[in-house]
C-alpha cells in the first residue's frame, strides 16, 4: 500500500464499488495481481461480478469479511417489517458463478488461502468469518 497505484478506493464510499472495480484494476494491472476486501454488505450490491471474473478468468482474490450484519439490508428489512434477515452462504454464490471458494476461519486458513489464490490463475472468493460486536 505504499507504492502509488496499490490502493482503489470509492472517494464517495458507494457500497457495490469493490468487486467490479477489482476486475477493472486487475484488467489494468495484468502483472500485478488485485485482492479485493470487501464487507458482506457491501458485496451483495454486485455479487454478479463474480460471473465477470469466472467467464473472463481475471485472478482477482475476492476476500470477503463476514460479520452477517448487512446493515443496509437489515435496516431495509425493519422498515418493511421483516422480522429476520438470512444469511447468505458466499462459499455457494462463487460456486454458482464459476468461482472456487474457501472459508478461512482462522490466521493460518487465511494465509494458506491467500498463498493458493495467489498462485492460482483463477478468480477466488475468500471468507473470513468476523466478530460483529452487539448483534
Amino acid at each position: 500500500m505504499q507504492d502509488p497505484g496499490s490502493y482503489y478506493f470509492g472517494a464517495a464510499g458507494g457500497l457495490g464499488f469493490a468487486m467490479p472495480a477489482a476486475l477493472g484494476v486487475q484488467l489494468a494491472e495484468s502483472s500485478r495481481r488485485v485482492i479485493a476486501i470487501i464487507g458482506d454488505g457491501s458485496a451483495n450490491y454486485s455479487i454478479t461480478a463474480l460471473w465477470t471474473a469466472a467467464r473472463y478468468k481475471i485472478p482477482v482474490v475476492f476476500l470477503i469479511m463476514k460479520n452477517g450484519t448487512y446493515g443496509a439490508l437489515r435496516w431495509f428489512a425493519e422498515v418493511l417489517k421483516v422480522d429476520d434477515v438470512p444469511g447468505i452462504d458466499f462459499l455457494s454464490l462463487a460456486k454458482g458463478y464459476g468461482v472456487e471458494s474457501v472459508r478461512a476461519a482462522t490466521v493460518d486458513d487465511l494465509k494458506q488461502a491467500l498463498a493458493a489464490a495467489l498462485g492460482s490463475q483463477a478468480p477466488t472468493l475468500i471468507e473470513v468469518p468476523t466478530l460483529a460486536e452487539g448483534f
